[in-house]
């Protein structure tokens, strides 16, 4: 726990110094495949243009049975990090939230998460992302404690217009 808050802090540092946005300000619409230790699915991702939040929801089948997922995260980091391709990086932090239902049994877990990310922009409007976000949280249901998916990956397709 105290290497994922020594991250976050140095993270936070690296950040105030130097903020670029990459993305367009535009929407973003796409496609994200994904998921963690608890199971992968599908879903939508979306970034609108008024608020710095990317989301992501998605529907997945894995150990807790079929469950419905979201994220919000907010880049700190976002810029470009090889500029002759428009291949670019992003650091956030973000939150994350499941509700799940297996054997007549109703899930929920909550928590925080760090999308760590590379992002190709092609073509004016296409993007391909592909991240890793430690995250760490609690299950509210059916017990109380802690929420045992410590990771969480996406590979995904956003359009911007």
């Amino acid at each position: 726990m105290k290497k994922f808050l020594a991250v976050c802090v140095i993270g936070l540092a690296l950040a105030t110094g130097s903020v670029f946005a990459d993305h367009p300000s535009g929407w973003g619409v796409g496609i994200v495949g994904g998921g963690g230790l608890g199971g992968f699915g599908g879903g939508l991702s979306l970034k609108a243009p008024s608020l710095p939040i990317y989301w992501v929801i998605n529907a997945r089948a894995g150990n807790e049975g079929l469950a419905l997922a979201a994220t919000g995260d907010y880049y700190f980091i976002d810029d470009v990090l090889v500029p002759d391709i428009n291949l670019g990086w992003y650091f956030g932090v973000g939150g994350h939230a499941s509700l799940w239902g297996f054997n007549d049994k109703l899930g929920l877990a909550a928590g925080v998460r760090v999308p760590i990310g590379l992002s190709w922009q092609f073509l004016g409007h296409g993007e391909i992302f592909l991240e890793v976000a430690p995250q760490v949280g609690v299950q509210i249901l059916p017990s109380f404690g802690l929420d045992t998916d410590f990771f969480n990956g996406a590979l995904g397709f956003r359009f911007w217009f």
